[in-house]
């Protein structure tokens, strides 16, 4: 009986080693991805070393709980704070290739502005995803494209949960709206010379979600410049202006502004640009701001 149980032993044995490779080769199955380009990209297993280029990246990947896995950022990833102590490598336009290789990475998460950096880092065989999200639900794509980078695709389902959550929270509020129960709303990017958000930007869907409508709609560019007889003839019953730059008196305070129905009713407001402006997480947080703002009586 025991000479029968070390023979089979030695069998089993036997099967395991030899079969081993095959085995594992099934367990460790590429992941195939394609990122926003329509690049493929092929990983050997989930990613652990992962250097992000840009802020909104850097924030998709930390609400994913993939923080420990971050090995580096650009000089400009400021959120959350933990983002901060990651080693840099480099702006956000110009990343550092040196810098990137030498935090040994097996992704790269990049985005449109950083294609000679692709193509260097493709020459090193460092796989990259590059992310380009046009609205807030392609935005949630690529929340579900990092999990499965990642192997955190639970988290990221219930990141697009609680997204989606806060989305038809704001619904609720808006769907009942009258087209003459939205505002006109200007949103100010810059005042010398004006510059607005157009109709295929993230701020012209968040202020459509809001429950307002863009004064910039019909624009010909994302990034229209306006004329101040332009925002004077349409006569906004509400400003935006991300925050940091002018307080609301200064605004208040321009030569022939005084006339425009946003600023003679106190509707001017600030805003976090971090959150309407970077096509990550937190973006549903910028549509809550702008709807409770925009229509404080449907909130209280």
């Amino acid at each position: 009986m025991k000479k029968l149980f070390i023979l089979t032993l030695v069998v089993l044995v036997s099967l395991i080693a030899t079969g081993c490779a095959p085995i594992t080769a099934l367990l460790q199955r590429n992941i195939v991805l394609t990122d926003d380009y329509g690049r493929e990209v092929t990983l050997p297993k989930p990613a652990v070393r992962i250097v992000s280029l840009v802020p909104s990246n850097t924030e998709m990947l930390f609400a994913l709980g993939l923080g420990d896995k971050v090995v580096g950022v650009t000089e400009f990833c400021n959120y959350p704070a933990e983002a901060q102590a990651k080693d840099k490598v480099g702006g956000f336009g110009a990343p550092s290739v040196e810098k990137i290789v030498s935090v040994k990475p097996d992704l790269v998460v990049a985005a449109s502005l950083h294609q000679s950096v692709l193509e260097q880092l493709a020459q090193l065989n460092i796989p990259v995803i590059a992310l380009n999200p046009r609205n807030i639900r392609q935005i949630m794509d690529n929340a579900i494209l990092l999990g499965r980078a990642t192997g955190a695709t639970r988290q990221a389902e219930s990141l697009v949960k609680e997204m989606n959550a806060t989305l038809r929270q704001v619904e609720e509020k808006t769907k009942a709206l009258a087209e003459i129960a939205k505002p006109l709303v200007y949103f100010e990017i810059w005042h010398d010379p004006i510059m607005s958000a157009g109709p295929n930007t993230f701020i012209h869907e968040l202020i459509t979600r809001g429950g307002g409508k863009n004064l910039a709609a019909g624009a010909a560019t994302d990034w229209p410049n306006l004329s101040l007889e332009d925002i004077l003839a349409q006569r906004p019953a509400v400003m935006f202006r991300g925050h940091g730059t002018l307080t609301v008196e200064e605004i208040s305070a321009r030569t022939d502004w005084g006339t425009i129905p946003a600023i003679a009713n106190n509707r001017v407001y600030l805003v976090n640009e971090d959150l309407v402006l970077r096509p990550g997480p937190r973006i549903v947080l910028g549509l809550l701001d702008i709807a409770q703002r925009l229509h404080p009586g449907l909130w209280r």
